[in-house]
């Protein structure tokens, strides 16, 4: 039931009590000053009590508002391009922790369903939902001479969270474009250091002491994305009804959008094949 309904329910039984104490009073009064009544003060100080319950009651009901009806959006996206092959880069410091060379997977591809990994798959033009829950840190870990994860999500204002595991120094460098976002040299067993993300946009991450680490990192202005998993499987919830545009962001791959329509309640699916063309890869 909606506050619209429960409020004036509330009010017209208050005004029903306060009425009808009101009418008990004067009876009381008329009686009381017949007889000397040790009660009156106390009938007085309950009646009260009871008449600061309802208004405060009335006064802290919560508003509600009928949210409209949502859906979601869940599928899989693949790739059934041509084998694209890894990149193996020499190591020139730190190699005795690091390795000597380092295979780079530019395409991520499970085997099976060809579902393609590290996807961003996004909607945007979405009115925002009325949320006050925060969100947790963006944790982005030196491990192993990679990040993990190499392809990470976040909102804006949502603080990312950067640690060092290995025994070793990285530097961690993420920018926008010619922009620094955060450069910071982390020495082995350092604390975390956190920045909140303050503009939407795709971030480049890099350690200048290893040439080979990079990772990318995407900032929305809502909470409507996903990265697909190493099957390709992705899921975005609570979309309004409606066509929306979907869009596909992958950092060798490129860009492309789809339409897609979300009903009113339950569940749209679909499968979303990565383009093998050079319009792709330009955006």
């Amino acid at each position: 039931m909606g506050f619209g309904v429960v409020r004036p329910i509330l009010i017209r039984t208050a005004w029903k009590i306060i009425h009808g104490h009101e009418q008990i009073t004067t009876s009381f009064r008329t009686f009381a000053r017949s007889a000397d009544c040790p009660e009156r003060r106390t009938y007085s100080m309950k009646a009260t009590l009871i008449l600061a319950t309802l208004v405060l009651a009335v006064q802290a009901t919560p508003l509600v508002h009928a949210e409209p009806p949502t859906g979601a959006l869940a599928g899989q996206v693949l790739y059934v391009g041509p084998a694209i092959p890894d990149r193996v880069v020499e190591v020139a410091r730190d190699s005795a922790f690091c390795g000597t060379m380092v295979t780079i997977k530019s395409v991520g591809i499970h085997p099976k369903p060809r579902g393609l990994e590290g996807a961003v798959v996004s909607i945007d033009g979405v009115p925002l939902p009325v949320s006050d829950s925060s969100l947790p840190p963006l944790v982005l870990t030196n491990t192993r001479c990679t990040f993990a994860p190499r392809i990470a999500a976040g909102m804006v204002g949502q603080q990312v969270e950067i640690r060092n595991d290995d025994p070793v120094m990285h530097n961690t460098h993420i920018s926008m474009g010619p922009r620094t976002f955060v450069n910071v040299a982390m020495l082995p067993s350092s604390r975390p250091v956190g920045k909140p993300l303050k503009q939407p946009g795709i971030y480049t991450v890099k350690c200048d002491a290893h040439k080979f680490m990079q990772a990318h990192l995407l900032a929305f202005a809502h909470p409507f994305f996903s990265v697909t998993d190493e099957t390709g499987a992705f899921r975005i919830p609570n979309l309004p009804a409606g066509e929306h545009q979907v869009t596909i962001w992958h950092h060798t791959l490129g860009t492309f959008q789809q339409s897609v329509t979300i009903p009113a309640q339950g569940e749209t699916s679909i499968t979303l094949e990565y383009p093998n063309h050079a319009d792709a890869r330009k955006k």
